[in-house]
């Protein structure tokens, strides 16, 4: 678009519509807002001899296909080129509305022939990186994962806004969720490591008290020849004087 743009500034006003025509056939430019709100788009539209090509830069900026059938006598008739990309910004146009579209409409709304037809336009608009998508043949289904913006005119600025903050508000509350979240596992991390330290504490303790109790003798357990009856303790002694 830039190159069109520098071509505007130093172009004659007759050569205005070739400049414009230029760039709706360029397969590498979809977004038009700039050419159209150019001062030197601007003046010479502003004409009744050139409005037509402002109703084009608009079509191409904000319109669909359905659009141009309803003012095609209020138009330049388009070349070919320029009505396969009319075709790719009204698929945009169905994907930012719509994450799951059907065969049939698209087969209505891109005007296509045939199945096949709308399949591989769909096809080379995922190729041009207008959208990403997945084919679902079967169930006859186009799902959109992605989809490049158009052109936003000024008076839809607001409700974009009021979308951009719902959006910002979900975001917020998600955050605020997920912070939560957070805190309560940090919280739950800080109780684990306090009560195994308590544990290991208390361990040392009992270990320090009971070497303590090794050493003095106290609080020892009685050992086995403290259950020995007296006659079990005598044979014990008779036995092992007899073997000396």
């Amino acid at each position: 678009m830039d190159a069109y743009m520098v071509s505007l500034t130093t172009a004659a006003p007759d050569r205005v519509p070739e400049i414009i025509a230029s760039a709706l056939d360029d397969e590498r430019v979809y977004h038009f807002g700039r050419l159209l709100n150019s001062p030197q788009v601007a003046e010479l539209v502003a004409t009744e001899q050139f409005a037509q090509y402002g109703r084009l830069l608009e079509l191409f900026s904000f319109g669909v296909l359905t659009d141009y059938k309803t003012m095609a006598a209020q138009l330049p008739q388009l070349s070919p080129q320029q009505l396969s990309k009319l075709k790719y910004l009204t698929l945009v146009t169905l994907a930012s509305n719509e994450k799951v579209l059907k065969y049939d409409t698209l087969i209505a709304e891109l005007d296509c022939a045939s199945e096949q037809e709308m399949e591989d336009l769909v096809i080379e608009a995922i190729y041009r990186d207008l959208v990403s998508a997945k084919l679902d043949q079967k169930r006859r289904l186009v799902e959109v994962d992605f989809v490049v913006g158009r052109d936003v005119r000024r008076e839809d600025l607001p409700g974009l806004y009021a979308k951009l903050e719902a959006w910002s508000d979900v975001c917020d509350e998600a955050l605020n969720g997920i912070t939560q979240e957070i805190e309560a596992s940090n919280a739950a991390v800080v109780a684990k490591r306090d009560n195994h330290r308590e544990f290991v504490q208390s361990l040392q303790e009992l270990r320090s008290a009971h070497a303590a109790a090794t050493t003095t003798g106290e609080g020892l357990p009685r050992t086995d020849s403290q259950y020995e009856s007296a006659e079990y303790q005598q044979e014990a002694q008779r036995i092992a004087s007899g073997s000396h």
